[in-house]
């Protein structure tokens, strides 16, 4: 009987553990992709569970005062980007500009998705790092430290461009498309819809971008630990060569 009661009690505290564990998770809050989270329901970063570094945004207010039919004038493809590190308020608009949240009360971002599923994952590459745009908390999350910009495609701009972003389809949360085929179209399209925003705010903000699909999709898949997505596109950006 004292080994049934002692089993019983010990049972019961793993269970309390395990709740308090998910209570924790869900207060801090943070927005991490399904691919970003072990078997246990445990947050991944590199090769461990750890917290991981934070970089919080200010507001994204840099960049967006040009007109915005001058802005449709100036949207173009420019290759030769400088070495030259964007300011933090710069990035924090640029990214903003990309994926960010228009309406906070209801979630909603400033890119529509089909059926508002807000299946992709944004991700900064930078020489400190890789990050996760987190849209919540205005706020860098960092998955990978170190320069991995190589990483993302043989394209020497990228290797240049003080930052890049990379847009992930994150499958888990397309379920409702039960075709792959519909699937795949609804991601391309809303892949679409940021890219041409990351265009926009360059030209506005006089940046130098170019969208990249020939990108290394294997390689950022085991980067970004993706289990079930792909990386779709990748934008270089940076200050233009004169």
């Amino acid at each position: 009987m004292k080994k049934l009661f002692a089993l019983a009690l010990v049972i019961a505290l793993m269970a309390g553990g395990a709740q308090a564990q998910k209570r924790d998770n869900r207060k801090s809050g943070k927005t991490i992709p399904s691919s970003m989270v072990d078997g246990k329901g445990n947050k991944t970063f590199g090769n461990s569970v750890k917290a991981p570094e934070i970089r919080q945004l200010p507001e994204p207010v840099i960049g967006m005062d040009m007109p915005f039919k001058m802005a449709l004038e100036q949207r173009r493809t420019i290759r030769t980007i400088r070495e030259d590190e964007l300011p933090i308020d710069l990035i924090s608009s640029l990214l903003w500009s990309a994926y960010g949240i228009n309406r906070a009360e209801e979630s909603r971002r400033v890119v529509p998705s089909a059926v508002n599923v807000q299946e992709f994952d944004v991700y900064l590459f930078d020489r400190q790092g890789v990050y996760l745009y987190d849209a919540q908390k205005k706020a860098l999350i960092m998955v990978a430290e170190g320069d991995y910009r190589k990483v993302i495609s043989s394209q020497p701009f990228f290797e240049k461009a003080p930052v890049s972003i990379v847009l992930v389809a994150n499958y888990d949360r397309m379920k409702i498309f039960k075709d792959k085929s519909v699937r795949d179209f609804y991601a391309a399209v809303d892949c679409g819809y940021i890219s041409q925003n990351i265009y926009l705010f360059s030209a506005s903000a006089k940046l130098a971008t170019v969208a990249c699909g020939g990108i290394n999709h294997d390689e950022l898949g085991k980067l970004l630990r993706i289990t079930n997505g792909k990386a779709m596109l990748a934008h270089p950006v940076g200050f233009a060569e004169e």
